[in-house]
C-alpha cells in the first residue's frame, strides 16, 4: 500500500455537522484538482490554507466544502496530502469519498495514515502507539497518558539514554582501535559510572509500568462484601451515576455488573457483585458463586464492611477468603455516618489499605481515591508530563536493556576485554532502539497498526 495515494473518511460514521475525507500520497495534488473546484485560490498552490469550493464527480457537483492541501514534509504523514471537509450526511460523505477514489486514490487500510507517519519518520513507534491510545481513550487518565506519550515524552527519555550509550560506545571503539592509548582505570570508572547511571534511569522508568498499564489497560477491580454493607452504593459513587439498584433488602444484587471508571488517576474495570453469604436461594447462590469467581480473577479487591455493627459471621469468613487471594486489596469500612460506628482492627490485617467512609454521603471518597493511587504509584507520577511505560512490549524491552547493561558493567569490573563490553553495549543500544521502531519486525508493526481505525 505504501507508494499508492490512499484515502479514507476520518470522521465517525453517521450523520454529523461535517465529515472529513483525507488522502496521503504523491498524487494528492492531482487528485484534489480532479474532485475540487476552488472558488478562489488553488489549494495545491497555497498549502495549509482552508479554501472554499465545490466538490465534484466529473461534471456533477456533489457538495460545497473546504479543502486544505499539505505539501510533502509538512503533513501528518510526511507525504503530500489533503483534507476535504463536506457536510456530514452519510450519503454525501460516501459520494465525496467515491469521487476521490474515481480521481485516482485507493482505500486506506486500518491505521494507514499513522503507519505512513511512522515509516516516514514524523512519528516514532511509541508516539504512533500513543496516537492509537488517544483515539480510544474513554477516561481522563487514559487521555492524559496518551496525549503526553503522543507528544514524545517517552521517546525523548529513551533517546537521551540512547545518546549517552552511544557516547560510551564511541569511547570503547577508540580504546579498541588504538590500544596503545590505554583509557586506564579512570576511563573505565567513568564508563562504569555512565552505565550505572543509565541502569538507574531505566530502572526508574520500568517502575512506571505498574501505573501506565493500570491506566492504559485498566485494573480488574471487584467490589465485594456481605449483603447490605453498601457495595452497590459505593459502585454507583465510583461510576458517578446510578448503575446498580440500591435497596434495604438484602440480596438485591444477584448478578455481577461491570463498568469502566476513572478513580485515583487509574482506570478501573469495576465489578459490583452479589453479597457474599450462605443462602438457600438458588438464584442468589449462583450470584455468590460468581462473586467469588470474580474475586479470584481480580487485580484489585475493594471489600466493603458494615461499620454500623460488629463483624458478622459472613464478614469473618470473607476475611479468611481475602487472606488466600494474592492481589492488591483495599478495605472500605462503610457507614461512618451511623451512631456506634465500629471499625474492627482485623479488617486492616488482611488488606493493603483501609478506608473509613460513608458511601451514602460521599464522605471519605477522596481517601479511597488516594488509596487506589498509592497502590498503583499514580501519586508519584504526572500522567501529563512524566515518561511512562504502558505497553508490555515497552516493559520487556527495558528489562532486556537493563540486563545487558548490567552484564556490561560487570564485565568491565571483572577486567574482561573491552570487545566483550562493547558487544554488550551495542546489544543494549539495539534493544533500546526497538522502542521507537528502529529494527522492529514487520510483524510487530503490523500488529500495532491493525488496532487502529480506518482513517487514522
Amino acid at each position: 500500500m505504501i507508494g499508492e495515494t490512499v484515502a479514507a473518511i476520518s470522521t465517525p460514521k453517521g450523520k454529523g455537522g461535517i465529515a472529513v475525507i483525507r488522502t496521503s500520497g504523491d498524487r494528492s495534488a492531482e487528485i484534489l484538482g480532479k474532485c475540487f473546484r476552488s472558488k478562489g485560490k488553488d489549494p495545491a498552490e497555497h498549502p495549509r490554507r482552508a479554501i472554499f469550493g465545490e466538490i465534484v464527480d466529473g461534471d456533477e457537483i456533489i457538495d460545497t466544502g473546504i479543502a486544505v492541501f499539505f505539501e510533502q514534509g509538512a503533513s501528518f504523514t510526511g507525504e503530500a496530502s489533503f483534507e476535504i471537509s463536506c457536510h456530514g450526511g452519510v450519503a454525501v460523505t460516501q459520494a465525496v469519498l467515491k469521487a476521490v477514489f474515481k480521481a485516482g486514490a485507493v482505500p486506506a487500510e486500518a491505521g494507514e495514515f499513522t503507519r505512513r507517519a511512522f515509516v516516514n519518520g514524523t512519528l516514532s513507534l511509541t508516539e504512533a502507539e500513543a496516537v492509537g491510545r488517544l483515539i480510544d481513550a474513554d477516561t481522563e487518565s487514559r487521555r492524559r497518558l496518551a496525549a503526553n506519550a503522543a507528544k514524545g515524552s517517552l521517546s525523548e527519555k529513551t533517546e537521551g539514554i540512547r545518546g549517552s550509550l552511544l557516547d560510551v560506545l564511541s569511547a570503547l571503539y577508540a580504546a579498541i582501535d588504538y590500544p596503545e592509548e590505554d583509557i586506564g582505570n579512570e576511563g573505565e570508572e567513568q564508563i562504569g559510572a555512565v552505565l550505572s547511571e543509565n541502569i538507574d534511569s531505566l530502572t526508574a522508568l520500568l517502575r512506571t509500568y505498574r501505573t501506565g498499564s493500570a491506566v492504559a489497560d485498566g485494573v480488574v477491580t471487584v467490589i465485594c462484601g456481605s449483603p447490605n454493607c453498601g457495595k452497590s452504593t459505593l459502585y454507583n459513587l465510583l461510576c458517578g451515576s446510578e448503575k446498580a439498584i440500591v435497596t434495604d433488602v438484602a440480596g438485591t444484587t444477584r448478578d455481577t455488573l461491570w463498568e469502566t471508571v476513572d478513580a485515583g488517576g487509574i482506570t478501573l474495570r469495576l465489578a459490583d457483585t452479589a453479597g457474599i453469604r450462605e443462602t438457600g436461594d438458588t438464584v442468589e447462590s449462583i450470584g455468590v458463586d460468581r462473586a467469588r469467581a470474580s474475586m479470584r480473577e481480580a487485580e484489585l479487591i475493594i471489600s466493603v464492611f458494615d461499620g454500623s455493627r460488629e463483624l458478622s459471621w459472613d464478614e469473618k469468613e470473607l476475611l479468611k477468603e481475602l487472606s488466600e487471594i494474592d492481589c492488591a486489596k483495599i478495605a472500605v469500612i462503610n457507614k461512618s455516618d451511623t451512631e456506634g460506628f465500629f471499625a474492627d482492627e482485623n479488617i486492616s490485617l488482611e488488606n493493603d489499605k483501609t478506608v473509613i467512609m460513608s458511601a451514602k454521603y460521599k464522605e471519605g471518597e477522596d481517601a479511597l481515591y488516594d488509596a487506589i493511587a498509592e497502590l498503583f504509584n499514580a501519586d508519584k507520577l504526572s500522567l501529563g508530563q512524566d515518561a511512562i511505560l504502558w505497553e508490555a512490549r515497552h516493559k520487556s524491552t527495558v528489562e532486556n536493556v537493563i540486563a545487558l547493561l548490567g552484564d556490561a558493567r560487570e564485565s568491565l569490573l571483572f577486567g574482561d576485554p573491552l570487545d566483550a563490553v562493547c558487544t554488550l553495549c551495542e546489544s543494549a543500544v539495539s534493544e533500546l532502539s526497538l522502542l521507537d521502531g528502529r529494527g522492529v519486525t514487520e510483524d510487530i508493526v503490523s500488529r500495532i497498526f491493525a488496532r487502529f481505525c480506518v482513517g487514522k
